[in-house]
């Protein structure tokens, strides 16, 4: 009961100072403040998209530089495959000397090794079954041995890819095995 009269008093106290329309200032600043708290949470909430934005797309943008960095000396790799080639056709002559045959194997070997280092082996093809993203058929061969149908018979060219891009695919001669009706 006497916090109802300290209450009321209070009340008389502030409309007598203030006057009777302070009720109604009072309403005006509850419905601002609670205004301001909605903008203020609006303001809060767009500051946390555009800041979850803006470290997405650094991570996105770190992501392109890695792989373009991974791939930035694609094309000049790509040209160095006529390179080996050529050391592999050279490695093959049966006219070559074995002394000239050593040097060009440790020149291919050192070839080798750097384009290792940027990421460049060579694709698997001898045996496998044929992967069109990895092998291009250049030719066939009919086999006896169904397990042998769509496997690589011979590796024509070498094929080459970097970390997981292929560069070139390797060039080969797949077995088909042919369903014999009369048998």
């Amino acid at each position: 009961m006497k916090d109802e009269n300290k209450e009321e008093n209070e009340l008389d106290i502030v409309e007598e100072e203030f006057g009777p329309e302070i009720e109604s200032k009072f309403k005006k600043l509850k419905e601002e403040l609670a205004e301001c708290r909605k903008k203020s949470e609006e303001y809060l909430a767009g500051w946390q998209r555009a800041k979850a934005d803006l470290i997405n797309a650094r991570r996105d943008e770190e992501k392109r530089g890695a792989e373009m960095a991974m791939y930035a000396n694609e094309r000049l790799l790509h040209d160095l495959l006529n390179v080996f080639d050529s050391l592999n056709k050279a490695l093959r002559d049966e006219r070559a000397d074995e002394k000239w045959k050593e040097g060009l194997a440790q020149i291919k070997n050192q070839l080798a090794q750097i384009a290792r280092g940027y990421g460049v082996n060579e694709v698997e093809a001898l045996g496998k079954k044929f992967n069109p993203q990895e092998h291009e058929s250049v030719t066939e061969e009919e086999v006896k041995d169904p397990e042998k149908d769509q496997t690589v018979l011979e590796e024509l060219q070498k094929g080459y890819k970097i970390h997981d891009k292929i560069l070139r695919p390797a060039k080969v001669k797949i077995g088909y095995y042919k369903i014999n009706n009369n048998q």
